[in-house]
C-alpha cells in the first residue's frame, strides 16, 4: 500500500510540474492529465504537490485576461479544486486560499456565469445541450472523482458563455464549495489542528451581509437559470445547490441589517424561484428533476422564513417598522404574478408565537400589513400581472381562512373584480368565501352586491366556467347571510332575483339551481326560529304578482325541505302548503313548478297529522289523478306527483278515509308503467337526469321500501318492473349486469325488505330459477346475478327448502368431465364455492346429494389451475397461484361442512349411503397429476370424521380410518418426492405437505426421508424468487426433519415493514396478506429453534447480531426478537443487549428502530438477572446519544411512535433496575433534560420548515414545548 501511495505522489508531482509547459490552448490537456492522476489518488504523507496544484489553479484564475476567464469558466478546473480541497490539511488549505484570494475568484466566476449569452448568439455551431450531456455523466461507484471527460469545446469561451456552459461551470464550482464546507463541518469533531483549520477556512467567508452578496446573488441567479431550462438536465449534486447557498450565508458576520440586505438583494430572485417550484400561478415545465425540486423548495422556504419573514415580523410587531416588508415587495415587483403570492404565502404561514396571549391578534395584524403592502405595490405594475397576483393571493387567503380587513377587501373588489367589460368571478368567489361581510355590511358593500347580482341575470355574457363560479358565489352568499343571522333578508333577495322578467318566461337559471335550494334548506333550522320562519312565510304568501308566484313556489319548496324540528313543523307545515297553493294548479304551468307543488304537498302529508294529510289530499287529489293518468311519464312533475301519491298512502293508517282511492291510483299507475314490455334500466331521479319508467322503480327501491312492501301486500306479488330490473335472460352487456347488481343491493340493504318474508321468498325463488345450468351459459349474467344475490341474502332469511333448492341448482351448474375449463374462470368459481359454503353452514340435504359432487368441483378447480400454469409457461404466476390456493381452501371448507353434516349424529340410511360413496371415491385410483383435490378431500374426510362424536359408531359400521390414512400417505408421497416444484406441481406439493399434519410423525419421517434434500433445494429456489411458499416447504422440514437444517437461520429473511403493525410481535393467523411473510417467518423460527438447546440458540443469536449486511436487516431483527423470547435467562444475553444498543444508534428507518428498541426493552424487562451495571448505563447512554442525533429528530417528525419507544427504555430501567440507579439519579435528571431537548428540536424543526404536522405528532410534541416556554 505504501509503494502504491508513493507512486501516486510521484505521478501527481510529475503532472503538476508539467502545468507550466505549453500555451493557453493546451491547458485542457494538461488539466486532464492531472485529473487522470487524481482519479486513483487518495492522498499521501506530504501535500506539496497538491498545494502547488492549488496555487497554480488560483493564480491562473486571477485577473481580467481572457485566459483567466477561460480557466475560471472551465469545469475541470473546479473539479480538480474540489478534489484538492479534500487532500490538503485544512490549516494549510486555509492559508493557500487566503493568499490567492480564493473568495474573490469565486465571486468573479459566479458573476461571469450568472450573466450568460443568449443561445441564439452562438456562432461556432456547438450545441450547448450536448455539452451538458457530457457534464451530467454518472460517477464511478468506487471513486466519486471518476467521471466522463468534459469535451474539449468547453474551453471555448464562446461556448462557455452560453447557458449550457455556464451551468457546466456552476455544477463543478458548486460541488467544489459543497465539498469544502462539508469537510469543514466533519472536522469539528477531529483533532484541534483540524478544528482550527476548519475555522480558518470558514473565516474566509465571514464577511458582512453586504459583502457576502457578491457570492450569494449570482449563486441564486444561476439556480434560476437552471430552473428556467426548457427540459430537465440532471446535474451532479444539483439538489444540494441551495443548501450550500444557505451554508455560505450562515458563515457571514451577523448584523442588525441582515434582513434588509436579504430583502434588497435576494428576495426578488428567491421568491421567483420558489414560486416557480410551487407552481404559482400555474404549473410550468422546470429544468430540474423532482428530487431537486423538493429539496430546493424546502431549503428556500427555510432560508426566507428565517432570514426575511421572521425578522420582518419581529421588526413590525416591536417597532411598527414595515421597511423590510416594503423593500421585499418592491424588489419582487418584476415578476409580481409569481413573487407577490409567494411573499403572502410565507407571511401567512409564519408560525404563531408559542404561549403568547396576543399571538393571534399580532399574527392577523402582521398578515394584514403584508397584504396592504402588496396591494399598494400592485398599482405600479402592469394590469395583467397585478390581476393574476391578486387572484392567487385571494385563493390562498380563502383556502386558509385568513382574516383580512373588510375595507382592503372591498377596495380590492372594486379595483380588480368589477371590470367594465367583464367580472372576475374567480376573485369574487374567493372574496365571498373569505369574508361575506364585504358585500353585506354598509352601503358601499351593498352597492357592490347590487352590481354583482345584476350581472347574474345576464346569462348570455357568461361562459360555462363563469356560470359555475357565479352559481357558487350565490350559494356562498346565502351562507354568509346565515352567518350574519339574517337568512330572511337573503330569502327576500332570492325572490327578487329568481322571479322571471316576463310572465311566460322561466325562472332565472342561476338562482333556480338545486345547489342553492339545498343550501338554504340546510340553513333553515340553524338560522331561523319558529317566529322568524312564520314571518318569512307570511311575507312570501303576500307576493302574489304573476312573475313572483313561480319564484315563491320554488323558494317554499326549498324551505319545506329544510324543516325537521317539531316546533318548526307545527308552526310552518300547513303554512308552506297554503303558500304553494295560493294559485290553483294549471296544466299550462312549467313542469318544474308543478313538481315543486307536489313535493311540498308530499312533505306536508308526511309530517302532518292524519287530519292535515286528509285536508291536503282532498285539495290536490283531482290534479294528482289528472297528472298520473294523462301526463307523459318522462316529465319531472309526473315523478313528483307519484311521490306525492305515495306519501299520501304512507301517511294514512290502514282503513283510513282516503286510503282506498290512493291505493287504487298508485296501483293503476304502476300498471301503466308495466304496460310496455320493453326492458327497464335503473335510472337516477337526480335533477337533470333523464326520467324513464325505471326511474320510478329505482326510487321505490332506494327511497320508498315501505311503499314497495305495501304494494306487494296489496297485490300479492312483486311488481314486474322490479323483477325486470333484477332478472336477466341471457348474456347481457356489462352495464346491464351492473344495474341488476345494484338493484339486488338496494333490495337487500333495506331492513324492511329483508324482514318482509313474502317479498324475500318471491325474490329468492325467482333468483334461484335464474341459475343457468346449460353448458353455454354457466357463467352468464343471469347466473352471476343469482349467485351475488344469494350471497348477499342473510343466512337466517334462507329457509332449508330454499337452501336445498339453491344447492341443487348450483350442483347442476357443475360442468361435466367432458366440458372445457376455459368456459368458467377462477373468480366465478370462487363466488360459487363461497355461496355453497354459506348454504351448507346450516343443515342442508339437497336432492341426490353425493360425495362425487365434491370430487367434480375438485377436478374443475384443477383444470383451471392447469390452464393458468400453461398460461404462465411453467413460471410461477403469483396472482393466479394465490387465487387457486384460495379456491382449494374453499373446497376444503365446503367438504368439512358437508362431511360434518353426515357424521354429526347417529347415521341413518341417507348418511350411510353418502359415506359409503365417499369411501369408494377416496379409495379409488388417482393419477399423480390429479392428486391435489384428492389429497384435500382425503385429509378433510379424515380430520372431520376423527373429530366427530359419532366416530366410534362409524368404525363399528365398517369405517376404517387407518386405511384412509394409509391411502393419504400413498397419494401424497409421489407428489412430495416428485421433481415438479413450480407451476401446477407447486400447488400439489403445498397441499400434500399441509395434509400430512394429521398423520403420525414417525410414519411421515420414514416415508419421506429421501425427499428432504430435494425439498430443501426447492425451498431455497422459491425463496430466491421471493415466493412465500418457500417458507411453507422449509417449515415442513423444520417440523419433521430439524436435523437436516444445519444452519436454519442463514437464509433470506425479507419482510415488509407493514407486517410489523402488530405491537406484540406475535404472528396472528388472521393477519392480512401483506403480513404473510412475517407470519411464515416467525412460525419457521419457532419450528427451527424449538428442538435446539440453549447453547445452539445463543449461537444463532450471535451469528445474527454479528451480521453487518444491511440487506434483509428488518427480517433479521424480527428473528432476533423471536429468538430472545425463546432463550432462558443467561449471562450471555448481556452481550446481545450491548450489540442491540450499538445497532440502535446506527439505524435510520422507523420499522428497524422500533423493532430494535422493542428487543432491548424485552431483555431489560424479562431477563433482569442477565443485565449488568454496564448494560443499564449503556441503555441510558444510548438514549442520550439518540436524543442529540439529527436522524432521531427526523424519525420522530415522521413517526410519532419513535419517541414513546425511547421513553419506554428509560421507564423499564427505572422500574426493573432501580437498585442499579442508587447514587446515579443525577444521571436521570440529565437524561430528562435531553428528552426535552429532543422534543423541542423536533417541534422547532417542523415549525421553521412549515411542515404540516400529523395530529399524533402535534399531540406528542406541543404540550411539552408550551410547558417549557412557560
Amino acid at each position: 500500500m505504501g509503494d502504491y501511495t508513493k507512486a501516486g505522489e510521484a505521478a501527481l508531482t510529475k503532472a503538476v510540474r508539467t502545468l507550466d509547459q505549453g500555451d493557453a490552448e493546451s491547458i485542457p490537456e494538461r488539466l486532464e492529465r492531472v485529473w487522470d492522476t487524481l482519479e486513483d489518488y487518495c492522498g499521501g504523507s506530504f501535500h506539496a504537490a497538491e498545494e502547488m496544484l492549488l496555487r497554480w489553479l488560483l493564480k491562473n484564475m486571477t485577473g481580467n485576461s481572457a485566459t483567466a476567464e477561460r480557466v475560471r469558466r472551465y469545469p475541470r478546473a473546479w473539479d480538480i479544486l474540489g478534489a484538492v480541497f479534500g487532500l490538503i490539511p485544512l490549516f494549510s488549505l486555509a492559508k493557500s486560499l487566503a493568499d490567492r484570494r480564493f473568495v474573490g475568484i469565486l465571486q468573479q466566476t459566479l458573476k461571469d456565469i450568472a450573466a450568460p449569452q443568449q443561445e441564439g448568439t452562438q456562432t461556432n455551431g456547438a450545441d450547448s445541450d450536448v455539452e451538458m450531456a457530457d457534464a451530467s455523466a454518472p460517477e464511478s461507484s468506487t471513486n466519486p472523482r471518476k467521471r466522463k471527460r468534459a469535451g474539449a469545446a468547453s474551453f471555448d469561451v464562446s461556448v462557455q458563455k452560453l447557458v449550457g456552459g455556464c451551468l457546466q461551470t456552476a455544477e463543478a464550482a458548486f460541488e467544489a464549495i459543497r465539498a469544502l464546507l462539508s469537510r469543514c463541518d466533519k472536522s469539528l469533531d477531529g483533532p484541534t489542528t483540524h478544528r482550527m483549520g476548519a475555522e480558518h477556512v470558514k473565516s474566509l467567508f465571514s464577511t458582512s451581509a453586504v459583502d457576502s452578496m457578491g457570492i450569494l446573488v449570482p449563486w441564486l441567479t444561476v439556480c434560476g437559470l437552471a430552473l428556467d431550462r426548457p427540459k430537465v438536465e440532471s446535474l451532479r449534486e444539483q439538489s444540494s445547490w441551495l443548501s450550500t447557498f444557505t451554508a455560505l450565508w450562515q458563515l457571514h458576520l451577523q448584523g442588525a441589517s441582515d434582513a434588509s440586505e436579504v430583502a434588497t438583494h435576494l428576495s426578488g430572485t428567491a421568491t421567483r424561484i420558489l414560486g416557480r417550484l410551487a407552481g404559482i400561478p400555474r404549473q410550468t415545465p422546470l429544468g430540474v428533476d423532482t428530487t431537486a425540486q423538493e429539496r430546493w423548495t424546502r431549503d428556500l422556504r427555510r432560508f426566507l422564513a428565517r432570514n426575511l419573514i421572521l425578522p420582518a415580523r419581529t421588526a413590525f410587531l416591536t417597532k411598527q417598522s414595515q421597511e423590510i416588508v416594503q423593500v421585499a415587495v418592491d424588489m419582487s415587483s418584476g415578476s409580481a404574478q409569481i413573487t407577490f403570492p409567494v411573499l403572502f404565502d410565507l407571511a401567512s404561514k409564519s408560525p404563531l408565537e408559542l404561549g403568547g396571549n396576543t399571538s393571534r391578534k399580532d399574527y392577523e395584524t402582521w398578515v394584514q400589513a403584508v397584504f396592504d403592502a402588496i396591494l399598494h405595490s400592485t398599482k405600479h405594475i402592469s394590469r395583467d400581472s397585478s390581476r393574476v397576483a391578486v387572484r392567487v393571493i385571494m385563493e390562498m387567503a380563502a383556502e386558509r381562512g385568513i382574516a383580512l380587513s373588510v375595507a382592503s377587501l372591498r377596495a380590492l373588489c372594486k379595483d380588480y373584480a368589477l371590470g367594465q367589460d367583464a367580472y372576475d368571478w374567480s376573485l369574487l368567489l374567493s372574496l365571498v368565501k373569505l369574508n361575506p361581510d364585504v358585500f353585506l355590511i354598509s352601503g358601499e358593500g351593498k352597492e357592490l352586491l347590487e352590481q354583482i347580482l345584476a350581472k347574474t341575470k345576464e346569462r348570455e355574457v357568461l361562459d360555462a366556467e363563469d356560470l359555475e363560479k357565479a352559481a357558487q358565489f350565490i350559494v356562498l352568499l346565502a351562507d354568509g347571510y346565515a352567518q350574519a343571522r339574517d337568512l330572511a333578508t337573503f330569502i327576500k333577495l332570492w325572490l327578487n332575483q329568481l322571479a322571471p322578467t316576463k310572465t311566460k318566461a322561466g325562472l332565472q337559471p342561476l338562482w333556480s339551481r338545486k345547489e342553492l335550494s339545498d343550501t338554504v334548506a340546510k340553513l333553515i333550522q340553524s338560522s331561523l326560529n319558529a317566529n322568524h320562519l312564520v314571518e318569512i312565510l307570511e311575507w312570501l304568501s303576500a307576493q302574489t304578482q304573476p312573475t313572483e308566484s313561480m319564484a315563491r313556489i320554488h323558494i317554499l319548496e326549498a324551505i319545506s325541505s329544510g324543516i325537521f324540528q317539531e316546533d318548526l313543523i307545527d308552526a310552518a307545515n300547513m303554512k308552506t302548503f297554503d303558500g304553494v297553493f295560493l294559485e290553483k294548479f294549471s296544466k299550462k304551468e312549467l313542469p318544474a313548478i308543478s313538481a315543486c307543488r307536489w313535493m311540498v304537498a308530499s312533505k306536508t302529508m308526511a309530517r302532518g297529522t292524519l287530519k292535515e294529510a286528509g285536508h291536503v289530499w282532498s285539495q290536490i287529489k283531482s290534479d294528482i289523478k289528472s297528472t298520473l293518468r294523462k301526463y307523459p311519464i318522462d316529465r319531472e312533475d309526473t315523478l313528483a306527483a307519484f311521490k306525492c301519491c305515495a306519501a299520501a298512502w304512507l301517511a294514512n293508517h290502514p282503513g283510513a278515509a282516503h286510503e282506498e282511492e290512493v291505493v287504487k291510483l298508485i296501483c293503476s299507475f304502476v300498471e301503466r308503467l308495466e304496460e310496455d314490455g320493453e326492458p327497464m334500466e335503473l335510472d337516477s331521479a337526480a335533477e337533470g337526469a333523464f326520467i324513464s319508467k325505471g326511474t320510478f322503480f329505482s326510487w321505490m327501491l332506494s327511497d320508498a321500501p315501505r311503499l314497495l312492501s305495501l304494494l306487494i301486500k296489496k297485490n300479492g306479488r312483486v311488481p314486474n318492473g322490479i323483477l325486470s330490473l333484477l332478472t336477466l335472460s341471457g348474456n347481457e352487456d356489462a352495464a346491464r349486469l351492473e344495474s341488476a347488481l345494484l338493484v339486488s343491493r338496494l333490495l337487500l340493504d333495506r331492513e324492511s325488505n329483508v324482514n318482509n318474508q313474502k317479498l324475500t321468498d318471491m325474490l329468492i325463488d325467482t333468483v334461484i330459477s335464474m341459475v343457468d345450468t346449460s353448458k353455454a351459459s354457466r357463467s352468464g349474467c343471469a347466473t352471476k346475478i343469482a349467485i351475488q344475490f344469494l350471497s348477499d341474502v342473510p343466512s337466517e332469511v334462507l329457509s332449508r327448502t330454499q337452501r336445498e333448492a339453491a344447492m341443487k341448482a348450483l350442483v347442476s351448474h357443475l360442468p361435466k368431465d367432458s366440458d372445457k375449463a376455459e368456459a368458467i374462470g377462477t373468480e366465478h368459481w370462487k363466488s360459487v364455492l363461497s355461496l355453497m359454503v354459506k348454504l351448507m353452514s346450516r343443515p342442508t340435504f339437497y336432492e341426490d346429494m353425493s360425495f362425487s359432487h365434491l370430487e367434480s368441483i375438485g377436478r374443475c378447480l384443477l383444470k383451471i389451475h392447469k390452464r393458468s400454469s400453461r398460461r404462465s409457461r411453467g413460471e410461477l404466476a403469483t396472482d393466479d397461484f394465490g387465487r387457486d390456493r384460495d379456491t382449494f381452501k374453499l373446497l376444503q371448507q365446503l367438504a368439512v361442512l358437508t362431511i360434518r353434516q353426515m357424521t354429526s349424529g347417529s347415521p341413518e340410511e341417507r348418511e350411510k349411503a353418502y359415506l359409503k360413496g365417499a369411501i369408494s371415491v377416496l379409495q379409488s385410483s388417482c393419477d399423480d397429476s390429479e392428486a391435489a383435490p384428492r389429497i384435500v378431500l382425503l385429509q378433510t374426510f379424515i380430520s372431520t370424521v376423527q373429530s366427530s362424536p359419532a366416530v366410534k359408531k362409524l368404525e363399528e359400521d365398517g369405517l376404517d380410518i387407518s386405511a384412509l390414512k394409509s391411502q393419504l400417505l400413498q397419494v401424497t408421497s409421489p407428489v412430495i418426492t416428485s421433481s415438479k416444484r413450480t407451476g401446477k406441481g407447486l400447488l400439489a406439493l403445498l397441499v400434500a405437505l399441509e395434509a400430512l399434519g394429521d398423520l403420525d410423525r414417525e410414519t411421515v419421517r420414514q416415508a419421506l426421508a429421501d425427499a428432504i434434500p430435494s425439498l430443501l433445494k426447492a425451498s431455497d429456489s422459491l425463496l430466491d424468487k421471493g415466493v412465500q411458499a418457500g417458507w411453507e416447504v422449509r417449515m415442513f422440514v423444520a417440523n419433521y426433519f430439524p436435523e437436516a437444517l444445519s444452519s436454519p437461520l442463514k437464509i433470506k429473511m425479507s419482510v415488509e415493514p407493514q407486517a410489523l403493525a402488530d405491537e406484540d410481535g406475535d404472528a396472528e393467523a388472521d393477519e392480512p396478506a401483506a403480513a404473510l411473510s412475517k407470519t411464515a417467518l416467525l412460525r419457521y423460527v419457532d419450528a427451527a429453534v424449538r428442538p435446539a438447546d440453549e447453547d445452539t440458540k445463543l449461537g444463532y443469536l450471535k451469528e445474527l447480531l454479528e451480521d453487518g449486511n444491511d440487506q434483509d436487516m428488518l427480517g433479521r431483527l424480527l428473528v432476533v426478537y423471536r429468538l430472545i423470547q425463546h432463550l432462558k435467562a443467561r449471562f450471555d444475553l448481556s452481550q446481545a443487549h450491548s450489540a442491540l444498543c450499538n445497532r440502535l444508534i446506527q439505524i435510520n428507518t422507523p420499522a428497524q428502530f422500533l423493532l430494535t428498541s422493542k428487543a432491548i426493552h424485552y431483555l431489560l424487562d424479562q431477563n433482569p438477572v442477565c443485565m449488568t451495571q454496564w448494560n443499564i448505563e449503556l441503555t441510558l447512554s444510548t438514549v442520550s446519544t439518540l436524543c442529540f442525533q439529527p436522524s432521531t429528530q427526523s424519525l420522530i417528525a415522521t413517526t410519532p411512535s419513535i419517541f414513546p419507544s425511547l421513553t419506554r427504555l428509560v421507564e423499564i430501567v427505572i422500574k426493573r433496575h432501580r437498585k442499579r440507579l442508587d447514587g446515579h439519579f443525577h444521571i436521570l435528571v440529565r437524561y430528562a433534560g435531553q428528552f426535552m431537548y429532543l422534543v423541542l428540536m423536533a417541534y422547532i424543526k417542523l415549525q421553521l420548515e412549515f411542515v404540516p404536522m400529523q395530529s399524533g405528532v402535534r399531540e406528542a410534541l406541543e404540550p411539552g414545548c408550551l410547558a417549557y416556554w412557560r
